[in-house]
């Protein structure tokens, strides 16, 4: 199954977070809709709620704005991140798929994007 995964991502046990699987949502939604709820629940999460009415205000009081990532030097709209340690990552994903063990635990599979998106050089794009 094809999917956008949103997971949070850290750097040292210090901003580990007890679930890393934020969201899984429709494949069909757009980069730029992403982007925007990537940040929406960035700021719903990590924010105060004076830094929030502020954000409700004016997005530019945004410190931690969502941005796509880069491969090859383009933006990839498969992609979209936001904020520090931790942040959110949410990009799409291909055969997604849900396992579950003899006890009942599950537990998520997925291919990264840069693992099953092809770029070609001579049309000038990923395909």
């Amino acid at each position: 199954m094809k999917a956008w995964l949103m997971t949070w991502e850290w750097v040292g046990d210090h901003a580990r977070v007890k679930n890393p699987i934020v969201a899984i949502m429709n494949f069909r939604i757009s980069g730029n809709r992403m982007r925007e709820i990537v940040e929406q629940i960035y700021v719903n999460e990590r924010y105060s709620l004076s830094e929030r009415v502020a954000y409700a205000k004016n997005k530019k009081n945004n410190p931690y704005p969502a941005y796509f990532g880069t491969y090859k030097g383009a933006h990839c709209l498969w992609e979209v991140y936001c904020g520090h340690n931790p942040h959110l990552y949410a990009r799409l994903v291909s055969d997604l798929r849900v396992e579950v063990s003899r006890k009942t635990k599950e537990s998520l599979t997925w291919k990264e994007p840069r693992d099953w998106i092809q770029w070609d050089e001579s049309e000038g794009g990923a395909t």
